[in-house]
């Protein structure tokens, strides 16, 4: 009988652990994966700020008559307070019009590497087929990984012609991976894919690891699991492998509540051949048979909620109670390995929170954006409504950044998301999809006029100011506005229709709203992000 409850545990309770232990370390690489995105994307982030700037759309056009751009921009505290190693700005030409790189440790300027310069001249970073189209990525170089940006350059306004590119990069070095490391708050191990004599755990992992197949998990101890992924390059295909290591305490303590249950009820069959072979009788007999039936309920059951009742003070009423502390103690241990999957539950839940809400607002982002459009434009589309996509973004917000920082700013596009959102119903929908671009999804908007108001109200909404470290901001929105079905039935045409609008109103002014069904309004180009 021992065997089978050993057996029977061993199979549906350790499966059971492992299936857990597995799921969670899966969340781990996906949370690590995603730590490395926000890292090249705040790399990507900051080389569009410099790509789109009047200055720098000035100085690679007239390279000589822009010499103090240079000089102000390019100092030594722009790469150490970016973390940067290298800068280049390209003309269309493909030639190099300024090339800089820099050791942060030394603080000096350093020789370009002969490998970077024979990327940094392919058509993958310095060909934009149009404004929107930009490169970022990892680079192999013999010194290092390369984290690299490469965006078009343009004019403040986002608007072209392209007049050449502007790369950024910098190191993937030790302080990098170590913030990586803290931010999940698990060790974390980096390989190259060339590299010829890897660990051979990372030989192994290698071998498990594609395109379809790009994560996988291995039980390398009995103490710890560990993670494996690939990250590409810019020419898409398999650069760096990392690895996370993680402690296997969930298969740990299920490995230790089942031995101690084991050898729990090990010891009551010791007790229980003792007490038949000294106490020969039938009250004694049916007394450790009901402790026996007891035992192999909770084997079989796993409910420990219940106890032995006890109705006398001899022996075998203290081997009761012995047996009632044992299950409270299973109970308790049951009560905190609940607990314990129960915070990785809210733990993986947040993260797929963090994987549809904007970081910096809270509000959704774009992918949240589409899913409830899809669901209200089907509801609207049984129910013969219509629903008003707005696009707001900030006037001037890039002189708002320039001028008073970037710190002051993302207070202000919080502020903006705030206000805006105690203006509207609960059953619209505020996304920000993009710097200080913003959309509103209005439902049940039937009347034009009834969308009118909402705009305006958004709008005189602003006329009140923004108090920000001290300071009085006052801020302005313009709006463009598409409406389901009449201008498009799915997301992406009805966000050029309300951008397209949105353009028109800042170009007619600003603070004021636009439909793209009045007319004048011209649909040119891709959705793009707007800093004017």
């Amino acid at each position: 009988m021992l065997g089978i409850v050993f057996a029977v545990s061993q199979f549906f309770l350790m499966s059971s652990f492992q299936r857990i232990e597995e799921q969670y370390a899966r969340e781990m690489v996906e949370r690590t994966t995603n730590a490395f995105n926000n890292q090249l994307e705040s790399l990507n982030r900051l080389n569009l700020d410099w790509a789109s700037w009047d200055d720098t759309y000035a100085f690679v056009q007239n390279p000589s008559d822009h010499y103090d751009y240079v000089k102000s921009n390019f100092t030594d505290s722009t790469f150490t307070n970016n973390k940067l190693n290298f800068i280049f700005v390209i003309n269309n030409e493909g030639q190099t019009i300024y090339g800089k790189g820099f050791d942060l440790d030394a603080e000096v300027e350093t020789d370009m590497p002969s490998e970077l310069l024979e990327h940094i001249m392919s058509k993958a970073l310095t060909f934009h087929g149009d404004v929107e189209e930009y490169t970022a990525g990892i680079i192999l170089l013999p010194q290092g990984p390369l984290l690299v940006s490469s965006q078009p350059i343009l004019t403040s306004n986002d608007e072209g012609p392209i007049r050449g590119t502007f790369v950024m990069a910098q190191y993937f070095d030790e302080a990098m991976i170590n913030g990586i490391s803290d931010a999940v708050h698990l060790p974390l191990t980096i390989a190259r894919v060339d590299d010829t004599e890897m660990p051979a755990a990372f030989s192994v992992a290698r071998l498990s690891l594609s395109t379809e197949s790009p994560l996988f998990i291995s039980r390398e101890s009995v103490k710890t699991v560990a993670g494996y992924a690939l990250l590409k390059d810019i020419y898409g295909e398999p650069a760096l492998m990392f690895r996370v290591e993680m402690p296997r305490d969930v298969t740990a303590q299920g490995q230790a509540l089942m031995i101690y249950f084991i050898l729990a009820v090990c010891g009551l069959a010791i007790v229980y051949v003792y007490v038949v072979n000294v106490f020969v009788g039938r009250v004694v007999i049916a007394r450790l048979e009901r402790v026996g039936h007891f035992v192999n309920t909770i084997s079989i059951s796993g409910d420990l909620s219940t106890n032995l009742p006890t109705r006398s003070n001899d022996e075998l009423t203290v081997l009761e109670r012995n047996i009632n502390r044992m299950v409270d103690k299973l109970q308790e241990q049951q009560e905190e390995l609940n607990k314990e999957l129960e915070e990785r539950k809210k733990m993986a839940q947040k993260l797929k929170e963090m994987a549809t809400h904007d970081f910096l607002t809270g509000l959704p982002n774009r992918i949240l954006l589409i899913d409830r459009f899809n669901i209200a434009s089907a509801l609207a589309h049984r129910n013969q409504d219509r629903l008003a996509v707005m696009s707001l973004d900030i006037d001037h917000f890039k002189t708002i950044n320039d001028t008073l920082g970037h710190d002051i700013g993302d207070k202000l596009l919080i502020g903006f998301g705030a206000r805006i959102g105690g203006i509207i119903r609960a059953s619209d929908t505020l996304a920000r999809i993009g710097g200080d671009e913003f959309v509103l999804l209005v439902l049940e908007t039937n009347h034009k006029e009834d969308t009118s108001v909402i705009a305006q109200k958004i709008i005189d909404s602003f006329k009140e100011h923004f108090s920000v470290d001290d300071q009085w901001v006052y801020l302005s929105t313009s709006i463009g506005i598409a409406i389901y079905p009449d201008d498009g039935v799915d997301l992406e045409t009805l966000l050029k229709k309300s951008d397209a609008a949105l353009y028109y109103s800042k170009g007619h002014g600003r603070n004021k709203f636009k439909f793209f069904s009045d007319g004048d309004v011209w649909l040119a180009g891709d959705r793009k992000s707007n800093n004017g």
